[in-house]
């Protein structure tokens, strides 16, 4: 069996934490992978509760930094590319512009570059289920229906820079320099997620509580738990090194299942496990009205649009529904979850109420002394 030295970007962040969690709790059934480096700009700080059964060596800088990356992919296997922007939800006063392009396309342009390089020929890359569609509603969604550049983009700037980090890589794996696997995840969710819970915990400090969406027929989504998508990582991982042929430059689609979940309603459950309570009742027009007068207020007073949703983030998650089917993923992967989404949600809900409790706790200790 050949040893694998896998790497993995964007290492501090919350969805590689559950990858490195899931290879160090299954990889005594294979034993193939030796060592696992991560790269971050950040420090690492665990927050999961794992076993470390496999070495780990955390790698701190830029993975634009052409040179640190040779170094850290060094007799590197297998490269998991999680690193990136998230789209931002909230108006902040900054343009993001440059940090999209910077973090998603220009970053994955150069791995591949280093990869190819460094001869490694295995890439797991992770995408993004929306970035390739077009604005509003969407149903019934594969991933042969958009492969090539839409009209228009659901998620603005943010999407045109994954379209064009994922069009690198296709290309790359076209071309016969890497095989790769390209996979789009919905919504993920999980022990530690903190940018879109926390882009709603902001949202919600404005009203003191959770403003609730009232129209059952909009904003209707899929949600993927990090445990399940680390699962599938790994599946591809096998998938690329057994038969390279038939998995090279597919790109697959990744969720809990196929049922959509009014947005609201899947993430108001992780707002009461960070102690809000519902406060008021709110329509669509109102939410659509409000985020377009501070869209506007936000190009003359910025300032006073802090914390508030963007337009497009309303529409995204309050207005336009989008279902994708799983056939490919359960058919090409042969990937079934092992972990139903009412388990994994339960034991997510645990996860922040007990790290809310503690936080809370160390506050009190903090004030007394």
């Amino acid at each position: 069996m050949v040893e694998e030295i896998v790497a993995i970007t964007g290492g501090s962040g919350f969805l590689a934490q559950h990858l490195i969690s899931y290879l160090q709790q299954t990889n005594h059934r294979e034993g193939m992978i030796v060592e696992i480096r991560t790269i971050d700009r950040n420090l690492f700080s665990k927050f999961l509760d794992y076993p470390s059964s496999i070495p780990l060596k955390h790698y701190q800088f830029d993975i634009c930094d052409e040179e640190a990356l040779k170094v850290a992919f060094n007799s590197v296997t297998t490269v998991f590319h999680c690193a990136g922007k998230s789209l931002e939800y909230l108006h902040d006063g900054i343009n993001h512009a440059d940090k999209y392009w910077h973090d998603n396309s220009d970053a994955t342009e150069i791995l591949l570059k280093v990869m190819n390089e460094q001869k490694i020929s295995r890439l797991i890359h992770v995408s993004d289920a929306y970035a390739y569609l077009p604005v509003g509603d969407n149903y019934g969604l594969s991933e042969q229906m958009h492969l090539n550049f839409p009209d228009s983009f659901m998620l603005g700037l943010y999407g045109q820079s994954k379209v064009r980090a994922e069009m690198y890589v296709r290309r790359a794996a076209d071309k016969g320099q890497i095989n790769a696997l390209i996979l789009r995840p919905t919504f993920i969710y999980g022990e530690g997620e903190r940018h879109l819970l926390g882009s709603a915990l902001k949202l919600c400090s404005l009203y003191s509580g959770i403003p609730y969406l009232q129209d059952g027929n909009r904003g209707n989504h899929q949600f993927l738990y990090a445990g399940n998508m680390a699962a599938i990582m790994k599946r591809g991982m096998i998938c690329l090194k057994e038969n390279p042929e038939q998995f090279n430059g597919e790109v697959v689609i990744c969720m809990d299942c196929t049922p959509c979940t009014r947005f609201v309603d899947f993430m108001e459950p992780f707002l009461e496990a960070n102690g809000l309570k519902r406060v008021c009742t709110i329509n669509y027009i109102q939410t659509y009205l409000t985020a377009i007068f501070y869209e506007i207020l936000n190009r003359f007073d910025p300032e006073k649009s802090f914390g508030h949703l963007t337009l497009l983030a309303n529409k995204f998650i309050n207005c336009w529904t989008v279902g994708f089917s799983n056939r490919k993923l359960r058919l090409l992967l042969d990937f079934v979850p092992p972990y139903e989404q009412s388990q994994a949600v339960d034991q997510s809900l645990c996860w922040h109420r007990k790290n809310r409790q503690t936080s809370e706790m160390l506050n009190r200790a903090t004030a007394m002394i």
